[in-house]
């Protein structure tokens, strides 16, 4: 099984991290082994991919992970665009991002729905920041520039009438980098999921001014229902390779579906030790807040794509003047039923 250390969670901030597979030999060679890239230790818009690796379901499905944990979604885009990672788990936007400049990525299951963000305030700043628009000037953490925290972000600012340029964005992880720049008071903001966001909250260090972790909160900001953490692909090589497909998408919906009902120290145990950083109670109300997110059956939707469209054309003009394919960037053929 491809193992997720403590170490390896927080390594997962700085270069990409190499996880061994731990099958052995002879099973291995059974198994299709397929190149994946996480986009960093989100745990809940993630949380099934590290429950298909704490469960070992991506075995069960036949596959043998080697996976390469990145500090954000646009590096782990990277890698599968430049050939390094076969898969990424990533938000579906990007796929619609890249369709723009012409590339052909596809994302064939759905992880979570809602966005699953939240973008919070320093506390001790919060009688000059009320709104979105008071962070003019200032300095915003994001997982890594061009991932789903930075378009967060952007749309964000582009509601309140500001542009990318009037604030600072800077890429601080997803884990004890990110918690640290905020304490420290390196950054002003902080847009990104829970178990962090969480945590900020619960010590009153943070106040939330956009919050899209359940539904209602979702479709305020966005104006639809969302499609956020996803597995995709190069469509040629998804094609190419329709087994292997089927089985990561298999391991997911099955994840999926143990996350509908588990109880919340249930769901935590079922990931590799050391996943929730932050400690159990933490973790625990975070997936207790973002529960609704495993409420789907592994499909995005049309609706969903176009709501995502949408989010990016208000603050992309490239994007908003492209023609783009919305059926082309995902796709249910490989899901059973």
């Amino acid at each position: 099984m491809s193992k997720l250390t403590r170490r390896a969670v927080l390594a997962a901030t700085m270069a990409p991290l190499a996880v061994p597979p731990l099958a052995t030999p002879a099973i291995a060679q059974s198994r299709i082994k397929v190149k994946f890239a996480g986009g960093g230790v989100a745990l809940y818009g993630y949380m099934p991919f590290f429950v298909a690796t704490g469960r070992q379901l991506w075995q069960k499905h036949g596959l043998d992970p080697d996976i390469a944990m990145f500090p954000g979604g646009a590096p782990a885009m990277q890698a599968v665009l430049g050939g390094s990672s076969q898969i990424a788990c990533g938000y579906y936007e990007h796929t619609v991002q890249m369709a723009a400049k012409g590339a052909k990525l596809q994302a064939f299951v759905l992880q979570a729905q809602n966005s699953g963000l939240a973008l919070g305030v320093r506390k001790a700043l919060g009688g000059e920041i009320k709104t979105i628009a008071d962070l003019k000037g200032r300095k915003i953490g994001v997982s890594a520039p061009g991932s789903a925290t930075h378009m967060f972000v952007l749309q964000l600012l582009a509601k309140a009438g500001l542009k990318a340029g009037d604030v600072s964005t800077i890429g601080v992880g997803t884990t004890q980098t990110a918690l640290s720049a905020f304490e420290r008071g390196d950054i002003d903001a902080l847009s990104l999921f829970d178990p962090i966001m969480i945590d900020l909250e619960q010590r009153g260090l943070a106040t939330v001014l956009a919050d899209a972790r359940n539904t209602a909160g979702s479709t305020a900001i966005f104006g639809g229902p969302y499609a956020s953490g996803s597995l995709y692909g190069d469509t040629g090589w998804l094609d190419k390779n329709p087994d292997a497909v089927r089985g990561a998408a298999a391991a997911i919906l099955e994840a999926v579906t143990f996350l509908k009902t588990a109880a919340p120290r249930e769901a935590l145990d079922s990931l590799e030790k050391g996943m929730c950083f932050l400690g159990a109670p933490v973790c625990d109300a975070g997936f207790s807040q973002n529960r609704e997110a495993f409420q789907h059956n592994g499909r995005i939707t049309l609706e969903q794509a176009q709501t995502v469209r949408r989010m990016l054309d208000s603050f992309n003009p490239e994007i908003a003047a492209a023609k783009i394919d919305l059926s082309a960037t995902f796709t249910a053929r490989f899901l059973a039923g």
